[in-house]
């Protein structure tokens, strides 16, 4: 790897920490957890970050029309992500059934529950992460939905246009965990 200059310094190149996946039966538990948690509030955003790989923070900005059930996509608005390009993004049939679960809301509702930080941590600690024995990841989501997609689907320029990347470098070098094709089939076929 190259080292960046900058006015005559050497910079490190970053090393990146490898962030783990959710296996099927944690994929698994974190949806049960979110049908259970407050009537299911955080059941649409947690199927948004397992299945389709959008950020706490990019969920968190979403209204119900930026959802298209009959299209099957959510559109990503510039203002809402985090690098400032929209981008369509696949609504997957595990998706699908969840976001069907939601309740009939107005289209300009907000997708996540007023202080969704707040429970969007607490419905990860009922469903057993916690920061000493089993502590979360940042974007552990969003990792999960790439490798699962790439394992399944097997085509990065696809999963490049969903994730929001300009290349597949990042995939190759950050995203990827390779699961096998069983956990794959598994993790698509919950719900």
């Amino acid at each position: 790897m190259q080292r960046t200059r900058w006015r005559g310094w050497k910079f490190p190149p970053v090393a990146e920490q490898r962030i783990s996946i959710l296996t099927p039966e944690e994929t698994k538990k974190l949806i049960e957890t979110a049908r259970d948690y407050r009537g299911g509030i955080c059941l649409p955003a947690v199927g948004l970050m397992l299945y389709a790989g959008i950020r706490p923070q990019e969920v968190s900005r979403l209204r119900w029309a930026d959802v298209d059930l009959p299209g099957k996509r959510v559109l990503i608005q510039p203002q809402h992500s985090k690098t400032g390009g929209a981008r369509p993004v696949t609504i997957h049939p595990p998706l699908l059934v969840l976001l069907k679960e939601a309740v009939d809301v107005a289209p300009q509702s907000p997708l996540c529950p007023p202080q969704w930080q707040r429970h969007w941590t607490e419905l990860r600690r009922h469903a057993g992460w916690n920061r000493l024995s089993h502590p979360w990841q940042q974007d552990t989501c969003r990792h999960t939905f790439a490798s699962y997609h790439a394992a399944q689907f097997r085509n990065l320029h696809e999963l490049q246009l969903e994730m929001g990347h300009r290349s597949t470098d990042l995939l190759r070098t950050r995203y990827l965990n390779l699961p096998t094709v069983q956990h794959a089939r598994q993790y698509w076929a919950q719900t």
